[in-house]
C-alpha cells in the first residue's frame, strides 16, 4: 500500500487518476443503461442487447482510429472532442427512446456513441510514463493502480446504474450523459490530458489495424474477448436474478457491490506483489476462477438459496476480475513497441466494451428464454472457454 499511497500524494497523479476515474465511469454504465432503458420500453431484453450491441459495435469500429489520434497528436483534443460528441448522441437515444422513436433508429444513434466513445484507458496508460518520475520504481504500480480502477469501474458503473434504477430507467441514461461530458472535459483539463503522442510520422506497416499483425495480440484480444462476454452475461444475469427476488434496485445494488468489494481486493492483493507464473497461466487462473465464481452463483439460485448467501458467492468471483485485465495491460506494453502501445491499450479496451456489450446481448436473450441461472451458467462456459484458450497458449506459447 506504500506504493499506491506514494502516487495518490503526488498532487499530478492523484488530481489525473481522479479525472480519469470519472470520465470512465460511462465505459460499464452505457451498455447497461441502454439495455434497462430499452427493455423498459419494448418489453424485451434481446431489444436492449440490441441496443447495447450497436454501441459495442461503434466501439470496435473506432478503436484504430482513435488509438492511432492518441499516439499522434493532443490527447486534450480528442479526449474533449469524442466526450461532448458521444455524450450528444447519448441523449438523442434517451430522446428517441421516450419519443417511440423505431428500434433501428435507437440503435443508430447508440452506435453513434460507441463511434465517438473517449479512449481514456490508452490515454492514461501513456500519461502514467509521465506523470510518475523515472527511476521512482512506482510506475508497476502505478498501471496496477489503474487495472484495478478500470475493472472497478466495470462493477462499480452497473453498480451505479442499479441504484439510480430505483429512480426509473431514464435516471440512469441521464446521469450516464453527465458523467460522459463533465468526466471528459475534465479530464482533458487534468494534468494527463496535456500529454501528446509518443508516434512520429507513419513507417511500413503503420496501416490501421496493423497492431492486431503483431505475434500474440490478436491471442490476447480473442482472451478478453471471452472474459467481456462473460462479464455482459453476467451484468444480465445479476440483473434478471434480482428482478426475481426483489420489486425494487436494493437487491441488484447489493449483488454488484458485492463483485466489486472482489474485485478491488483482488485487484490490489495481484497488482502489489511480483508473480513467477506465466502470463497465459494467470489468464488461466483469473478466467477460471471468475467463471467458477459465477457457476456456483447460478448453483445457488437453482438450490434456492437465500438471497444473502449469494452475495459472498459473487464477491469470491470478483476476486478473479482485476489480474485478468492488469496482466493482459502488460503483454500488451510488452509485445508493442512504444509508439504503438496507445493503439493496442485502446484495441483491449474495444475488446472489453465491444465483448461486455455483445454479452449482454447474448445474455438478454437467454434471460428471455429462461430463468436466470441459465444467464449464469453461459456466462461461467463463455469463462471457461477463454480460460482453455489461456492454458493451452501457456502449454505451446510458439503456436
Amino acid at each position: 500500500m506504500k506504493a499506491y499511497l506514494a502516487i495518490l500524494a503526488m498532487p499530478a497523479a492523484r488530481w489525473s487518476y481522479i479525472a480519469a476515474f470519472v470520465a470512465r465511469l460511462p465505459i460499464a454504465m452505457v451498455p447497461l443503461s441502454l439495455l434497462i432503458l430499452v427493455e423498459a420500453a419494448t418489453g424485451s431484453y434481446a431489444h436492449g442487447g440490441l441496443v447495447s450491441g450497436a454501441f459495442a459495435l461503434g466501439s470496435a469500429l473506432s478503436v484504430p482510429f482513435w488509438g492511432r489520434a492518441l499516439d499522434r497528436g493532443s490527447h486534450r483534443r480528442v479526449i474533449a472532442g469524442t466526450s461532448l460528441t458521444s455524450a450528444a448522441f447519448l441523449a438523442l437515444a434517451l430522446i428517441g427512446t421516450a419519443q417511440h422513436w423505431s428500434l433501428p433508429a435507437i440503435a443508430g444513434l447508440s452506435l453513434g456513441v460507441g463511434l465517438f466513445f473517449p479512449p481514456i484507458t490508452p490515454a492514461m496508460r501513456v500519461a502514467w510514463r509521465r506523470l510518475v518520475p523515472d527511476g521512482s520504481g512506482l510506475l508497476a504500480p502505478a498501471y496496477a493502480l489503474d487495472a484495478v480502477a478500470v475493472e472497478t469501474l466495470f462493477v462499480l458503473g452497473p453498480l451505479v446504474v442499479g441504484g439510480l434504477y430505483g429512480g426509473g430507467p431514464t435516471l440512469p441514461v441521464i446521469a450516464t450523459c453527465i458523467l460522459l461530458a463533465t468526466g471528459g472535459v475534465g479530464y482533458a483539463a487534468s494534468p494527463a490530458g496535456r500529454v501528446s503522442g509518443e508516434a512520429g510520422g507513419r513507417s511500413a506497416g503503420d496501416a490501421p489495424g496493423a497492431v492486431l499483425l503483431q505475434p500474440g495480440i490478436l491471442l490476447v484480444a480473442i482472451i478478453a474477448g471471452t472474459m467481456a462476454v462473460g462479464f455482459g452475461q453476467m451484468d444480465v444475469a445479476l440483473t434478471s436474478a434480482a428482478q426475481a427476488i426483489s420489486t425494487h434496485g436494493l437487491m441488484l445494488g447489493l449483488m454488484f457491490a458485492a463483485v466489486a468489494i472482489g474485485s478491488i481486493g483482488g485487484g490490489l492483493f495481484f497488482g502489489a506483489r511480483e508473480w513467477r507464473f506465466s502470463a497465459y497461466r494467470l489468464l488461466a487462473a483469473s478466467l477460471g476462477g471468475f467463471g467458477l465464481g459465477l457457476a456456483a452463483a447460478g448453483l445457488g439460485l437453482w438450490l434456492a438459496l437465500p438471497p444473502l448467501l449469494l452475495l459472498p458467492i459473487l464477491t469470491l468471483a470478483g476476486l478473479f476480475i482485476s489480474p485478468g485485465l492488469l496482466v493482459m495491460q502488460q503483454m500488451i506494453d510488452q509485445i508493442l513497441p512504444p509508439g504503438r502501445t496507445s493503439e493496442g491499450q485502446a484495441l483491449l479496451n474495444a475488446m472489453l466494451t465491444a465483448g461486455g456489450a455483445a454479452g449482454m446481448a447474448l445474455g438478454g436473450l437467454w434471460a428471455d428464454a429462461g430463468p436466470p441461472m441459465l444467464v449464469f451458467f453461459a456466462a461461467a462456459g463463455t469463462l471457461l472457454v477463454g480460460a482453455g484458450i489461456a492454458g493451452l497458449a501457456g502449454k505451446r506459447p510458439g503456436r
